[in-house]
């Protein structure tokens, strides 16, 4: 499974990591106990989060609001306290350098209600918790009660709320999805669950929407390429989709319905109990088949049914649990636990006579997705300012996929059904393994971390399909086309989190990728029966990046980052859906990596009711990476390749203000611009050409609001998002025939709640009040989607809280 070379890197990696976190000496530590209550009403508040800021050491309130943290560093540190609701508050410790083991401080917080759903602490950009407002990266956060007023049951539908990235679906037939980043597409972002890399390959093509909100806490966004702690392709940022933490005993049960079949259940509990938490959840998320467009070039001809699913069946499953273990084998040590279990099925198609529950006919298609992932992580502090990490997780991850793809073929060259024993699905199997290792040392105005990072992923696919050459003497040979891919990337990194006193901090991190991998293509039945050549890569590349912040004020903050990145295409990809997920894109020995460069400027303002902010980027790419059409290869329609080069460029601003306590106004606005420095090679020769040096699927611009309104025991609230004007490309079967260019669109939903008691909610919601489906609609092109196939849907529900 592992190569020899393979083998040796990972072992000289571990070793350097140990002889330098090893050196760490132990230190004496202090424990700080307290109280934290209502500044309005002095009432105890239970479930107040109390860190550490800059290490993995805090604690939460009981019932009588009382807080109790072991094992603090001597050093000066900023105790934090934060609670969804309230405002935070914070606290310093003074260096104490002589300290015994048993030195105690006691400190009590009051918290005032706070007019924004923020989260003050975050712990993705530095891998360390730290106020939001101080962190040196551009960090923007979805927190879990902005996912529930959105009624957002997947993390698809929650990052739809997120300024600056956008998520799509891209095949009329299965819709799968995309997400795209600060103008760059999901292979320039690492998603992440609880900081691992864990959505890669099959994942990237439904897990968007495979994966549920019942057991996120938050979702954080770092944009640009200014921290050295993830991969040579977080160009365009991380997302990192962080699992809920047991605070309190307690339970809630959440249940939605629909139109057209939609239904939501979830369910979760917690518990905390001296030094372990448990946190367990389950949620089913239903949808039933929607059919209402057709083929058209105008609203009135796309607005008409044609027997085919816009909107296909689904039925997904998540269930898992999260354990804490604090102390664990010593005090200030944590482990956690996390396990998650996800299954589903998706049919779509021809609705006609539910022909398409036979996934196995002419005009449908079935996915069946079963996943596994499970993290384990353990913190040890090594002494004052220091701290040893390590974490190792594992996916496994099977698709089984049916289309009409092999049928429609089989049928055009003999004029019957194929039989039933040559009708063979689309199998794959993926598996992937990832261990991290770092080390934290905090001295005077200095954080450093070091660490390591190293992934094995592995994944086999298979599908039957057709030789539709007529010159081929093989002609109208059923065939079982094979690929096997394996890749080990290491990471090595270093980061200096400077502080020029409180006002400045400079971050300096440098990361060496290495990047190993070998794709295997095959055939049966005589159609590429020697195979094709294994491709192999070996790349390495050495990444700078920086971060610096500039606090002018308690009010004003200035961020600036830069950073550079490579990346070889790797694993399964279905960006433009082409093969139906048939291993039929094939990478040839020559391709180059790509590389970039990413700038980011920022400057935020933040007072008691109003906040606003202002960033620009940009993005120079070199050897950019995409797929086209190939005949180089039997049985391989398509090769990636090295388009050139790209620029994408963007400015988003945004604001939120509370003219008064129970009323909440937000606007996003994001304009883009993205080209590559020559025109694409399908084009040349067509009167698109110009055209097609704009990346498509961009929007020029977009814009984002939200009114929330919430007076005594209501919530009331609106949220839009207008759509600018995009280049998306059409081809007619399969070849290149017209880059349409849309026209602004815009998307209304509305959702009111009433809390019946302290326990009980009820709410009503509309998506798409507007009723609004793209007006353009190609069914001889999947891909060609750039907004709503289906129209207006209503939805209730209620959530009962323990």
């Amino acid at each position: 499974m592992f190569s020899r070379t393979s083998v040796y890197h990972l072992y000289m990696f571990i070793v350097v990591f140990l002889s330098i976190a090893l050196t760490a000496q132990a230190g004496f530590a202090r424990s700080v106990t307290g109280r934290v209550l209502d500044q309005q009403t002095g009432d105890p508040l239970a479930g107040a989060n109390i860190v550490v800021e800059g290490y993995h050491i805090g604690s939460s309130t009981d019932l009588g609001g009382v807080f109790d943290i072991h094992n603090v560093p001597n050093s000066e540190v900023r105790v934090i306290v934060t609670m969804i609701g309230y405002g935070s508050e914070s606290f310093m410790l003074d260096a104490s350098p002589n300290a015994s083991s048993d030195d105690h401080y006691e400190v009590n917080f009051t918290l005032s209600p706070s007019r924004f759903e923020l989260p003050s602490v975050v712990v993705t950009a530095t891998q360390t918790p730290r106020f939001i407002q101080d962190i040196p990266v551009r960090t923007e956060v979805l927190t879990c009660e902005m996912i529930e007023q959105r009624s957002a049951s997947t993390v698809y539908d929650a990052l739809e709320a997120v300024p600056g990235v956008r998520v799509e679906q891209q095949c009329q037939f299965c819709n799968f999805s995309v997400l795209r980043m600060q103008g760059l597409g999901a292979n320039h972002t690492q998603v992440l669950l609880d900081g691992q890399p864990l959505y890669s390959g099959l994942a990237s093509v439904y897990g968007l929407q495979q994966m549920g909100t019942a057991n996120i806490n938050r979702i954080e966004v770092v944009k640009g390429a200014g921290s050295a702690l993830y991969g040579s392709n977080a160009i365009a940022g991380a997302i990192n989709i962080v699992s809920q933490t047991p605070q309190s005993s307690g339970a809630m049960v959440n249940m939605e319905f629909g139109e057209y079949g939609a239904r939501v259940y979830q369910a979760t509990a917690q518990t905390r109990f001296d030094d372990i938490g448990l946190y367990v959840y389950a949620q089913r998320n239903e949808a039933g088949e929607i059919d209402q467009t057709g083929e058209g070039n105008n609203r009135d001809q796309v607005y008409e049914s044609d027997g085919f699913a816009d909107r296909i069946r689904t039925s997904a499953n998540n269930f898992g649990f999260n354990i804490f273990f604090e102390n664990f084998m010593r005090p200030g040590a944590q482990l956690v636990v996390r396990n998650q279990i996800m299954n589903e099925d998706r049919r779509g198609g021809e609705i006609t006579d539910n022909i398409f529950e036979n996934p196995f006919t002419l005009g449908t298609e079935g996915i069946l997705t079963d996943r596994y992932s499970g993290i384990v992580s353990y913190s040890l502090p090594t002494g004052p300012g220091r701290q040893v990490s390590a974490s190792a997780a594992y996916t496994h991850h099977e698709r089984n996929a049916t289309n009409d793809t092999f049928y429609g073929d089989y049928e055009s060259v003999y004029g019957e059904a194929p039989p039933v024993d040559i009708m063979r699905p689309y199998l794959a199997e993926e598996n992937l393994y990832i261990v991290n290792l770092s080390y934290t040392h905090a001295l005077s105005s200095h954080r450093v971390m070091m660490g390591l990072q190293y992934s094995h992923n592995e994944l086999d696919e298979s599908g039957n399909y057709l030789v539709l050459d007529e010159e081929d003497p093989l002609y109208g040979t059923a065939y079982t086309s094979f690929a096997e891919k394996q890749a080990d990337d290491y990471g090595v990194y270093i980061q200096d989190e400077f502080a020029f006193g409180p006002d400045i901090e400079f971050v300096a991190g440098v990361r060496y990728d290495y990047h190993e991998s070998e794709d295997t293509f095959a055939g049966s039945n005589g159609v590429i029966s020697d195979g094709i050549d294994p491709v192999t890569y070996d790349e390495s590349s050495v990444n700078p990046r920086f971060a610096l912040r500039y606090s002018v004020n308690d009010r004003i903050r200035l961020r600036a980052s830069v950073g550079t990145g490579f990346r070889v295409p790797y694993g399964f990809s279905e960006d433009l859906h082409l093969c139906s997920g048939s291993p039929r894109v094939w990478k040839p020995a020559d391709l180059k990596p790509e590389e970039s460069v990413s700038f980011t400027l920022s400057a935020d303002y933040s007072a008691s009711n109003f906040t606003a902010g202002l960033s620009v980027y940009r993005t120079d790419l070199s050897h950019t990476i995409n797929f086209m059409e190939s005949d180089e290869q039997p049985g391989y329609d398509y090769k990636w390749t090295n388009y050139g080069n790209a620029c994408v460029m963007g400015v988003e601003a945004n604001t939120q203000y509370s003219p008064v306590s129970n009323l909440n106004l937000t606007l996003d606005v994001t304009c883009n611009l993205n080209e590559y420095d020559k025109v694409r090679e399908d084009w040349i020769g067509t009167p698109y050409e110009d055209d097609s040096r704009q990346v498509s699927r961009y929007p020029s611009f977009e814009t984002g609001f939200s009114i929330l309104y919430s007076p005594r025991n209501w919530k009331i609230s609106l949220n839009g998002d207008l759509t600018g004007t995009m280049f998306i490309d059409y081809y007619s079967d399969d070849e290149p025939t017209e880059i349409y260019e849309t026209d602004p669109y815009l998307i209304l939903n509305t959702k009111v709640t009433r809390s019946l008691n302290e326990s009980i909610e009820w709410y009503v919601g509309v998506n798409n009040l507007t009723d609004y489906v793209q007006p353009v609609k190609h069914l001889d092109d999947a891909a060609f989607m750039f907004a709503p196939v289906y129209g207006r849907i209503a939805y209730t529900g209620f959530r009962l809280t323990l």
